[in-house]
């Protein structure tokens, strides 16, 4: 099991294939020329930042749900829980 830390340490190449193959994608939001991603990987949480006009990921960050969940709201559908 990989920790945050040593994710954070991987070449980003790395970080991308580990998160392809064994991360669990979450949520997606559009920031100005970002689509942005988030995945789930063990026990903590990383987004992707791929820029659609140069067709390349810009970043890869581990991430604090609590700290970015807000920005991903609009996508969050809990009304099926009330039914």
């Amino acid at each position: 099991m990989i920790t945050a830390e040593k994710f954070a340490g991987l070449p980003v190449e790395e970080q991308v294939t580990t998160l392809l193959g064994q991360g669990t994608e979450l949520l997606e939001r559009i920031y100005i020329n970002y689509v942005i991603k988030m995945y789930s990987l063990t026990d903590f949480n990383v987004e992707i930042w791929y820029q659609q006009i140069t067709n390349r990921i810009d970043r890869v960050q581990v991430v604090q749900l609590e700290e970015v969940i807000h920005l991903y709201e609009s996508q969050i559908n809990i009304s099926d829980l009330f039914r």
